[in-house]
């Protein structure tokens, strides 16, 4: 392999990697980054077993090989190049010759052959969204999904398809964790062909939404059996879902309420983060006060002190007094930029339903805490 590459765009590509590749790992092949040369593209292939990242980059091609190296390893030397051409070369004993300007470097790799076989993809069928439509469903359900993997069921994203009001074709995206749920839609074109009982991983969705980078780009989704395909003009996120039947969600999801809640977004922001200084460590637990036209905030921290704050509000319905966890509304508000924020509630125990009063592609429940 000779080839001759822009440093910007190689920079670009391995930093794309290094959200794949392990960087613990008893398998040396995990932690590299397969560089292939053909025609006018270095091909750069990453992958942890689970993910597979596929990403072709324009490059000067003298001779056409393939090797892999070390990803962190070659991202942190090209960072250091100067000049704006890099030039690679495989040189004997499965070395990579890195050329840029008066640096020379030369770094050990594996051949390709000893590279780590790639999950496998079954396409079945494929449905396309816009770019700026998929990170925001992303971004505004991502936080929700359960960190434990050993969570059946909730450790990964379901995704159905349903019908929009206009009679568009609509996919929604969901995620719990058991305290809070977000849902989240958009419109696309094609077919849907998930399977129930199959989940999208919270580390692939992580992926997709850094690897957006310009909103009306679309982007393809294929479906097989056990497997995803998140595809883009020269670049390709194969995925193998995660064996999960997601809950009944619509059961938590509550249909009536006693009261309704107008809040201005700025300042709720800024009173939640006040408190939250001040809330528990282990449950972040804040007082809601819903009391005539205003909500009060309130936390006590028996090592630290405790903190009051205020925030206008429009209340309809009777006064209540109930308590929430308040890293979950700030989660919403930073995946959300509505104005201001909508809050449905029962009693002191029935959960939350946040809404944007201007939109209704997406939708968040917070379950209550107890205080006493």
């Amino acid at each position: 392999m000779d080839l001759y590459i822009d440093r910007d765009e190689l920079i670009r590509g391995l930093a794309r990697v290094q959200g794949i590749v392990e960087r613990r790992t008893t398998n040396p092949s995990l932690a590299h980054v397969l560089l292939s040369a053909q025609g006018d593209r270095l091909r750069l292939t990453a992958t942890d077993t689970v993910l597979a990242l596929v990403s072709d980059y324009a490059a000067r091609v003298e001779r056409e090989g393939e090797l892999s190296v070390d990803a962190q390893t070659l991202f942190q030397i090209a960072r250091t190049l100067t000049q704006p051409t890099v030039h690679l070369r495989v040189t004997t004993g499965n070395r990579l010759a890195v050329r840029c300007g008066s640096a020379e470097f030369n770094v050990v790799g594996l051949s390709a052959e000893e590279f780590a076989p790639l999950p496998t993809r079954s396409d079945k069928a494929t449905m396309t969204l816009s770019g700026g439509t998929l990170r925001r469903m992303i971004e505004e359900t991502l936080f929700s999904v359960s960190p434990d993997d050993n969570r059946y069921g909730l450790n990964g994203a379901h995704m159905e398809e349903i019908s929009g009001k206009d009679g568009s074709n609509r996919v929604r995206l969901v995620a719990t964790d058991g305290s809070r749920l977000s849902w989240s839609e958009g419109v696309y074109e094609g077919e849907f062909g998930m399977g129930r009982k199959m989940l999208l991983p919270r580390k692939a969705l992580g992926e997709v939404r850094k690897l957006i980078d310009v909103d009306e780009n679309a982007w393809e989704i294929s479906f097989g059996d056990r497997s995803a395909t998140f595809s883009t003009t020269g670049l390709t996120l194969v995925v193998r879902l995660v064996d999960g039947e997601f809950p009944d969600y619509r059961q938590v999801v509550p249909h009536g309420f006693k009261r309704n809640v107008v809040l201005p977004r700025d300042l709720f922001t800024k009173a939640l983060k006040a408190v939250g200084i001040m809330a528990s460590d282990r449950n972040h637990s804040v007082r809601f006060a819903f009391e005539g036209d205003s909500l009060v905030l309130t936390a006590q921290n028996v090592d630290s002190g405790d903190v009051r704050e205020e925030v206008p509000a429009e209340l309809e319905g009777e006064a209540l007094f109930t308590g929430f966890n308040v890293k979950y509304f700030q989660d919403i508000l930073q995946a959300t930029s509505s104005d201001s924020l909508q809050l449905e509630l029962g009693d002191a125990l029935d959960p939350c339903l946040v809404r944007m009063p201007d939109r209704d592609d997406c939708m968040f429940v917070v379950m209550p805490m107890r205080l006493d």
